[in-house]
């Protein structure tokens, strides 16, 4: 496969997801309901791990109405929303695996392998973002979307030389 092939499949996905699906998604009958059902997921196991790692940390953590984690040393509640998901993320992993070539045995565990990954780091984040706030009393010393944005990358771009070794053609010995 060729360069222009594979990021004329990226580029179509990419386009699909950000321009068209990502903005509409919502108003679509069956698809929003699906979805909706995915991103609660999504959020429940960014939450809930996050709340038993801080409760394991020692820190009075719980979820409420799914969407809040309730620090008990704080005035105020985490409020989790959906751009804090990593669904963006997500897709772009699997965009780049599913335009470059290989089987699609191995991509059945290798895209759930990384959004696993990606979950990990996320709930990271969330711990860290409310660890700041308990220990430093102040949360908004860093932008915490852009250092999860930026080691998001930074794995989605191993993920994928890793992905890329595997299927690469070997060149012929002169």
């Amino acid at each position: 496969m060729d360069v222009i092939g594979f990021l004329v499949k990226l580029g179509a996905l990419c386009g699909f997801y950000f321009w068209w699906f990502s903005p509409n998604v919502w108003s679509l009958p069956v698809i929003s309901t699906l979805y909706g059902h995915f991103v609660h997921y999504v959020l429940l196991f960014l939450v809930e791990p996050s709340a038993w790692i801080l409760n394991l940390l020692g820190y009075g953590a719980e979820v409420v109405n799914q969407r809040y984690l309730d620090l008990y040393d704080l005035e105020f509640n985490i409020h989790v929303r959906n751009f804090c998901l990593g669904i963006d993320m997500m897709f772009t992993l699997s965009a780049l695996i599913i335009s470059f070539p290989g089987k699609w045995k191995d991509r059945m565990w290798f895209i759930p392998m990384g959004l696993i990954g990606m979950q990990l780091i996320n709930i990271a984040r969330v711990v860290g973002l409310c660890l700041s706030f308990l220990l430093l009393k102040k949360g908004d010393f860093v932008d915490h979307h852009d250092v999860f944005n930026i080691i998001a990358f930074i794995f989605i771009f191993f993920l994928f030389v890793m992905w890329v070794n595997r299927y690469k053609k070997e060149e012929p010995a002169p």
